[in-house]
C-alpha cells in the first residue's frame, strides 16, 4: 500500500504529509541532455504549479548523498523544474503564494537512476510505455539508461516526456545493441566485420543514439573497430565484455562500463585463455578463481575508472530460476501475459540451458561469490552504477526491483550511503552531468523523491516513498495510485 499524501490544495493553504507506510546520464550526451532539460522547463512554466510557480517543502531532512550528512530542518523551494534555494527553515523566505508541504520527519534524496533497462526490446515487451514507465516514477525512478531498444519510439517517447505529454523518467539510450553475425535477441544490429562495425557506429551516432551498447557475439576484429570508431567519434561504448575479449583489453580500449560482471570471472581466472573459446560456467569459474589475477585486474579497472554494473538481482534470479517461485508475488499484477508467458519464458529456457552440469548448491555458492567479488572490485576504487535489466531479466520488474538492487549491493560489504550513491550521485558522475543531477543542491534538476524513512539507516527505506518530484510536477499519493491502477489494467488487457 502507498503512503497517504494528500492532494494539492489552494496555494493559502497548507499541506500536511500524514504517518506514512512502506511502498513498496558522456560528453556526447551533454547537448542532449541540456535540449531536454530546457523542453521540461518550459512544460514545468506551462503547468503554472501555483501563482508563484513555486512549491515549498519545509522542515525536510535533506539527505546529502556526498557525504552522508542530514540536514535536518530544511525549507526546500522549488521553481519549475529546478531546486530555487534550500537552507534552515527558521530563516527560510518565500512568496506567500506558494503551494506548501509540511516534511517534518521525512527525507528527502535525489531522485534515483536505474542504469541497466530496456524500453522498446522489439516486440518482447509490448505495451511497456503503459507499464514499464509509470512504474519507474511511481518508485522513484526519475531516469533511466537504456541498454538496447528500438531508437526512433524510445526518442519519440523522450520527447513527449519532455514536453508533459508523458509521464516517465529522463532517458539516455544506445539505440540497438551491436552484436555478432547471428544476434540473439531484438532491438540489434548484425555485426561480422570491422567494416559493419564501423558503419553502425556512424549511423547510430548520427541518429542521435546517446552511447553504443555491445553485445557478447561481436567478432574480436569488429570490436576492435568500434571501440576505434566510437573514439574517433567522441561516444561512449559500454554494455558486455564480449566473448572474442578480455576484460583487460577492453578496459584498456576505453570501454566506459561492464555490465552482469562479463568479463570479471573470466578475467580472475587461471582458465582466462579457456573461456575466450567458450565453455564457461559458473563451476568453472569457482574452480578456477585466481585471487591474484583478481586483485591485478581490480587495479587495472580502477585506474581506467571502468564503470560496474552488476545488475545483482538478475544474476541471482537467473542462478535461482529452477527453485524460486513468483506466482504470490504482488508485483505480478502489474505484468502482461506476453511478458511472462513468452518474453520470460525464451530466457528461462536459455538460462536452464546454461546451466549444464552445475547443480543448485554450485550456484547457490557463486551468487555469494559475486557479492565476495563485487565487495573486493569496490575497495579498490573500482565506481559502481545500479541497474536492474528490467524487464528482460526474469522476475525483474521495473521500478520495484532498483530498490532490491541497492539491498544487494548493502549486503556485498556497501554501506547505505554508498549503495544509494550507486543510484544517484555515481549515474551523474558516470554521465558528467554533476552540476545538473545527483544531489539536492540550488540551481540542480529537481528530480527528487521524498521518504519517510532514513536510507542511510536502512537502505529498504528508499521504499518508503512520500513523493516524488520530476519534470516541474509533483506526484502525490492520489496521482500514484492511479498510475498504479491504470498500470495494471494495462496489464490485464493481454493476461
Amino acid at each position: 500500500m502507498l503512503p497517504r499524501v494528500l492532494k494539492w490544495i489552494s496555494p493559502e493553504k497548507k499541506l500536511q504529509f500524514p504517518p506514512m507506510k512502506p511502498f513498496r546520464w558522456l560528453t556526447a550526451s551533454f547537448l542532449v541532455f541540456a535540449w531536454i532539460s530546457l523542453c521540461w522547463a518550459e512544460a514545468a512554466r506551462a503547468q503554472k504549479l501555483s501563482p508563484a510557480d513555486q512549491i515549498v517543502l519545509l522542515n525536510v531532512t535533506v539527505v546529502a548523498v556526498q557525504t552522508g550528512a542530514l540536514q535536518s530542518d530544511q525549507t526546500v523551494i522549488l521553481k519549475g523544474n529546478r531546486i530555487f534555494s534550500l537552507g534552515p527553515s527558521k530563516s527560510a523566505k518565500y512568496s506567500r503564494n506558494a503551494a506548501t508541504l509540511n516534511g517534518k520527519g521525512l527525507y528527502l534524496i535525489p531522485g534515483l537512476w536505474d542504469m541497466h533497462v530496456h524500453l522498446v526490446f522489439g516486440d518482447w515487451f509490448p505495451d511497456a510505455k503503459d507499464i514499464s514507465l509509470p512504474l519507474f516514477i511511481a518508485n522513484g525512478v526519475t531516469g533511466v539508461r537504456d541498454m538496447g531498444s528500438e531508437l526512433d519510439v524510445v526518442q519519440d517517447w523522450r520527447n513527449q516526456i519532455a514536453a508533459g505529454r508523458l509521464i516517465g523518467p529522463r532517458i539516455l539510450t544506445s539505440g540497438p545493441m551491436l552484436d555478432g553475425p547471428r544476434p540473439r535477441f531484438p532491438s540489434s544490429i548484425a555485426i561480422a566485420t570491422p567494416e559493419e562495425a564501423r558503419h553502425a557506429v556512424d549511423d547510430l551516432k548520427a541518429r542521435g543514439a546517446d552511447f553504443i551498447k555491445l553485445q557478447s557475439l561481436i567478432p574480436r576484429e569488429a570490436v576492435l573497430a568500434i571501440a576505434e570508431e566510437a573514439k574517433k567519434l567522441e561516444v561512449a561504448f559500454e554494455g558486455h565484455v564480449p566473448d572474442a575479449m578480455r576484460a583487460s583489453e577492453m578496459s584498456e580500449a576505453g570501454m566506459k562500463s561492464f555490465e552482469h560482471l562479463i568479463g570479471i570471472f573470466e578475467g580472475s581466472s587461471s582458465a582466462e585463455d579457456d573461456f575466450l573459446k567458450g565453455n564457461k560456467t559458473e563451476g568453472r569459474f569457482l574452480a578456477t578463481y585466481d585471487e591474484a589475477r583478481a586483485a591485478s585486474l581490480a587495479a587495472l579497472l580502477a585506474k581506467n575508472h571502468t564503470w560496474q554494473c552488476p545488475t545483482l538481482v538478475w544474476e541471482r534470479g537467473g542462478n535461482l530460476l529452477d527453485v524460486s517461485d513468483f506466482s504470490g508475488d504482488a508485483r505480478i499484477k502489474y505484468v502482461p501475459g506476453p511478458w511472462k508467458n513468452k518474453t520470460w519464458k525464451r530466457f528461462t529456457d536459455e538460462i536452464t540451458q546454461g546451466y549444464g552440469t552445475d547443480d543448485i548448491a554450485t550456484r547457490k555458492k557463486f551468487i555469494e561469490k559475486e557479492l565476495e567479488v563485487v565487495r573486493m572490485l569496490h575497495q579498490a576504487g573500482v565506481p559502481f552504477v545500479a541497474g536492474t535489466d528490467t524487464p528482460a531479466g526474469v522476475h525483474i520488474f521495473p521500478g520495484f526491483s532498483l530498490h532490491e538492487e541497492l539491498q544487494r549491493f548493502v549486503a556485498a560489504g556497501f554501506t547505505p550511503l554508498e549503495a544509494l550513491q550507486t543510484a544517484t550521485l555515481n549515474p551523474a558522475r558516470f554521465f558528467g552531468m554533476e552540476t545538473q543531477l545527483g544531489t539536492v543542491e540550488e540551481g540542480k534538476l529537481a528530480d527528487l523523491v521524498v521518504l519517510s524513512g532514513n536510507p542511510l539507516e536502512d537502505i529498504s527505506n528508499t521504499q518508503k516513498i512520500a513523493g516524488v518530484f520530476v519534470n516541474g510536477r509533483y506526484f502525490d499519493h492520489a496521482q500514484i495510485e492511479k498510475m498504479l491502477r491504470a498500470v495494471k489494467a494495462a496489464a490485464r488487457r493481454h493476461p
